[in-house]
């Protein structure tokens, strides 16, 4: 049998339907990227915007259409009120991980393998912080952790499959063990287990908090392993609408952990989230936000623009920004971005990174340094999943070319 895995949405939900995968292959399942040639489909769904609500239930009505059989879960299943019916069954969050309880084993294959070549592990679910604009507490629940023992079997497995680098990932990271009794551990305690208790030659952290990192954080970080890349959300760089928000920090905050970030960590990369055109924004809001993006290395931008969701604090609050204002803010916070990425790229020409390779297109291999700088090179020995060493020689259109030294 045939399966398609289409996922939408964060990185927690790719660690889902990577496992997902990762079982189902070792159970004797075909995994196939192939919508109209697979006998089955599971679909997980996002909700965090508007945008991908329609993705998701334009896939679900596609499979409707199609009569494929279908499991359909994640956040959108939350949202809506779906009923089973015909050839689809709506799964919700609560339940997803038994999701692979309704798949029998074909055979006893020994076939474990993903399709990529980074794992995403999920470590961490749900949030209790409420953040105004954010439906994701209400269709993913308060803070659930992954007990630190299962966690570290999954590390050990796909580092016995050949696999080098995992992404340890989250809702809310730096949340991890607060709904543990007696707060037996911590981020920054499973760090240091998985540090000393597996071998995988690099861990990566998908997203954490600026309040979630102080010293002992930076100290641990520090380790050759942990790839020195930290994706790091600002949301705004307006403390009156940070404080509409309820984002659990203001400018100054951030300003002063991200000063001490680059000063221990001179290359790091450190990515972030910003949101335009929240409830009430005016051109003075936009232009501070403007200003400590200006001011600051980040190294790349994931530039939103606001979406009203249902249950939000936000999306009953009044002043809610035109539509084309937030068009015209976000390409102009957009070319920002693009000048960032291409100065912190320039940055690394003429110097040597490692790369895991994951792709060959067009005779060119592809591989992410540690530091999150996808490099593209030519080579005929490597196969994917291979370490590789790479001095950067142009960055052309925001992407870095090089060549393998020997």
């Amino acid at each position: 049998m045939k399966i398609c895995l289409i996922t939408y949405g964060c990185k927690v939900n790719q660690a889902e339907s990577q496992k997902w995968e990762r079982i189902l292959n070792a159970y004797g399942y075909e995994i196939t990227d192939e919508k109209d040639k697979a006998d089955f489909w599971i679909i997980n769904t996002c909700a965090v915007t508007h945008k991908a609500e329609i993705q998701s239930r334009q896939i679900i009505n596609k499979a409707k259409k199609l009569g494929i059989k279908t499991f359909v879960t994640g956040c959108y299943v939350n949202l809506t009120e779906n009923l089973d019916g015909g050839n689809i069954k709506f799964i919700p969050n609560c339940n997803k991980d038994l999701i692979i309880n309704n798949f029998s084993r074909i055979n006893e294959s020994k076939n474990l393998k993903i399709s990529r070549h980074r794992a995403i592990i999920k470590i961490q679910d749900g949030c209790n912080n409420y953040c105004s604009y954010c439906i994701v507490p209400y269709l993913r629940g308060k803070p659930k952790s992954i007990p630190p023992e299962e966690i570290l079997e999954e590390i050990n497995l796909y580092e016995s499959m050949g696999i080098k680098e995992i992404i340890l990932s989250g809702i809310n990271l730096g949340l991890y063990g607060i709904d543990f009794s007696e707060k037996r551990i911590n981020l920054k305690q499973l760090l240091k287990q998985i540090l000393k208790k597996t071998s995988i030659y690099r861990i990566r952290l998908s997203s954490i908090e600026i309040n979630h990192i102080d010293e002992e954080f930076l100290d641990i970080i520090d380790n050759k392993r942990i790839c020195k890349h930290l994706h790091i959300p600002l949301q705004h760089g307006s403390d009156r609408i940070l404080k509409l928000m309820n984002r659990p920090y203001n400018t100054e905050l951030y300003l002063r952990k991200f000063e001490e970030i680059i000063k221990r960590f001179p290359n790091i990369s450190i990515g972030t989230d910003v949101i335009i055109g929240f409830p009430s924004e005016k051109d003075y809001d936009f232009i501070e936000t403007l200003k400590i993006i200006e001011d600051l290395s980040f190294s790349y931008l994931h530039v939103f623009p606001y979406s009203r969701r249902p249950f939000t604090k936000a999306s009953k609050m009044s002043e809610q920004v035109h539509e084309q204002i937030k068009k015209e803010r976000v390409s102009i916070l957009n070319e920002l971005a693009s000048r960032k990425r291409n100065k912190y790229l320039k940055n690394f020409i003429g110097k040597i990174v490692e790369v895991i390779v994951e792709s060959r297109k067009n005779n060119l291999f592809s591989g992410t340094s540690d530091n999150y700088i996808k490099c593209f090179f030519k080579d005929s020995k490597l196969q994917k999943g291979d370490l590789a060493k790479i001095i950067i020689n142009n960055i052309d259109k925001n992407q870095a070319f090089g060549k393998l030294v020997n």
